[in-house]
């Protein structure tokens, strides 16, 4: 079993806490290593040491958190009905929403970054939910269709670009998607 570096996680740690900190406050593009490397008291070569940059250090962040929260809603369940529309839309709406709240002033610029994390999890997701013992193009078509169509309708709620409840929402989605 590997032994991983105490002091060497504890400051990865101190680093990724002190960018969400100045993230609270500045847009992405504001935030400065100087201002990480302050923050943290550590030296830049201490970053550097953990990240190429700052970009780097939010994809790190973000790199399994699309999946965690889709699994956390789905409970692992690999089924295509209403309930798993319902499921997935509620995940991706958290997923986004909680980086809103977290980085009100740099959320509209992340929300590009997060978008291919949580697409490439949407996919994956849905290609177990959707019978691939017959996977073919039209069904490959679908998944990436489902997977924006359950992003999109998330992100119009988050941004507040839509006055639908999100009841509402889910169930105009399930329409699309199920045709009925």
């Amino acid at each position: 079993m590997k032994v991983q570096n105490i002091r060497k996680t504890s400051t990865r740690q101190a680093i990724v806490e002190e960018f969400i900190e100045l993230l609270k406050h500045k847009k992405i593009e504001k935030v400065t290593i100087k201002d990480i490397t302050e923050q943290a008291n550590i030296n830049r070569a201490t970053f550097y040491a953990h990240f190429e940059d700052k970009f780097q250090l939010f994809d790190e962040m973000t790199k399994d958190s699309a999946t965690e929260k889709l699994n956390k809603h789905t409970k692992d369940i690999y089924t295509w009905d209403k309930k798993q529309v319902e499921n997935l839309f509620q995940a991706v709406f958290e997923y986004l929403q909680q980086v809103k709240d977290s980085c009100p002033y740099s959320y509209q610029n992340l929300f590009p970054l997060l978008r291919m994390k949580m697409l490439d999890a949407l996919k994956i997701h849905l290609q177990l939910c959707i019978q691939l013992n017959e996977f073919n193009d039209i069904k490959e078509f679908n998944i990436l269709l489902y997977s924006r169509i359950l992003y999109d309708a998330a992100e119009l709620l988050v941004v507040e670009k839509t006055n639908l409840s999100q009841k509402k929402i889910i169930e105009e989605v399930s329409l699309l998607i199920f045709n009925k």
